[in-house]
């Protein structure tokens, strides 16, 4: 008889967490908002009840932060007792956002509830009608900044039929994320475990097939740079290996485009170019409501219309309202402008004029990266110390090279024809 079990491996809820940044001003957007990482819970509860798992395991950040509100204990126990009514245990690992440290309301949790020590690396023998199936084997952040490698105090015992190990860590150091609780491939393929549920990172990934080693990824999207599906992972894990299935959860799905005007005449140009994207946004988002920034770029002849006062944010509102009268709705939050003028920059470097001397130059400044942000700096330098900037911002060198440039022609050649 093959041995077998199937849990749903999610991680970073995140419940209650702000979504900063975004230009909200409809309440059907803020009250998306407000309830999208409660009700990415919810949906997880559901698929559990609805697939009859094992259990379900947390890889880290439940909570959003160390000082998580009231609301935010209270669905996750509720989430938890409705998984108990159904016989479905829970196994949590806390993370960097809420570590064994962090302030708690110590609401009481059903006995089928094991959150993994912050101390040590603990082994749990899932049972089933009183025989061992599956050990499961985690540990918790004891405080937000754990930089300790935790992946090598993992170790399979060798009687266990089944294995899985459940851990907030950022494998290979992955840009864009903490290095917390940092470990390798190699470290984590070590342990010899069948299956690693792993937390940390909001993008789903499978780092590894045999072993299994995945990212779950977050249950919800919470910034626009994550765009696209975000869920859990359904796995059945049997001696033979490993099935699984991304199962999205999000109730709100990000969506980040950039899109090609070479083509757009006009505003109505520029307009259909958005209508399009809102139209493919929604249906690629399965369903659920979408947030939509929208970047146009390219050199196009609507360039000269779109850096005109007032009509970019006109057209945003213009095309709000398209996008919230679908159903389900999108809300466009931004359109950036990174359209460039319609110039042959290839005639215009032979030319023996301004212009011709204008393009040659940038292209010079754009082969010589140090004289480049030697440039930048000397001009940035009395800018920001003029408006007592207390924050680092980033400059593109090149692309503030390519704007400056196209400015500087749009109004020579402006010039030329008057």
């Amino acid at each position: 008889m093959t041995t077998a079990v199937r849990f749903v491996h999610a991680a970073d809820l995140h419940l209650a967490a702000p979504f900063a940044g975004v230009d909200a001003d409809d309440p059907r957007v803020r009250d998306a908002l407000v309830s999208a990482t409660y009700e990415a819970l919810d949906a997880i509860v559901e698929l559990c009840i609805e697939q009859a798992v094992d259990f379900l395991v947390v890889a880290g950040d439940v909570y959003n932060s160390a000082e998580s509100p009231l609301r935010a204990e209270l669905a996750f126990r509720n989430a938890c007792v409705r998984l108990a009514d159904a016989g479905i245990r829970v196994f949590v690992a806390h993370g960097n956002h809420d570590p064994a440290s962090a302030r708690s309301f110590g609401l009481e949790m059903p006995e089928t509830v094991h959150v993994f020590s912050a101390s040590e690396v603990e082994r749990i023998v899932f049972e089933r009608d009183g025989e061992p199936v599956c050990a499961l084997y985690g540990r918790s952040f004891a405080r937000a900044a754990e930089r300790d490698n935790l992946a090598l105090a993992f170790s399979r015992d060798p009687t266990d039929a089944l294995a899985v190990a459940v851990l907030h860590t950022n494998v290979g150091g992955r840009p864009g994320y903490e290095p917390y609780a940092p470990c390798s491939l190699d470290d984590l393929e070590a342990a010899r475990m069948d299956y690693w549920a792993l937390g940390h990172i909001h993008k789903p990934e499978v780092l590894s097939e045999d072993p299994a080693i995945a990212y779950a990824g977050c249950a919800q999207g919470l910034q626009p740079n994550e765009s696209g599906p975000r869920g859990c992972r359904l796995v059945t894990l049997t001696t033979a290996g490993v099935t699984a299935e991304f199962v999205p959860t999000a109730r709100v799905v990000w969506s980040s485009v950039a899109l090609d005007a070479r083509d757009a005449l006009g505003v109505d140009g520029v307009r259909a170019v958005l209508a399009r994207a809102l139209d493919e946004c929604g249906a690629a988002a399965g369903g659920v409501p979408v947030i939509a920034r929208l970047t146009i770029e390219g050199r196009s002849p609507s360039h000269a219309e779109l850096v005109r006062p007032g009509v970019l944010a006109d057209l945003l509102g213009e095309m709000r309202g398209e996008g919230m009268a679908r159903d389900p709705w999108v809300w466009l939050d931004r359109v950036i402008d990174r359209t460039r003028p319609a110039i042959d920059l290839d005639s215009l470097r032979d030319a023996e004029d301004l212009a011709g001397d204008l393009v040659r130059i940038a292209d010079s400044l754009a082969t010589d990266d140090a004289r480049l942000e030697g440039i930048v700096a000397s001009i940035s330098g009395p800018v920001f110390a003029a408006l007592d900037r207390r924050e680092v911002v980033e400059l593109d060198s090149a692309d503030l090279l390519e704007r400056a440039r196209d400015v500087a022609l749009d109004r020579l050649l402006a010039g030329d024809d008057s």
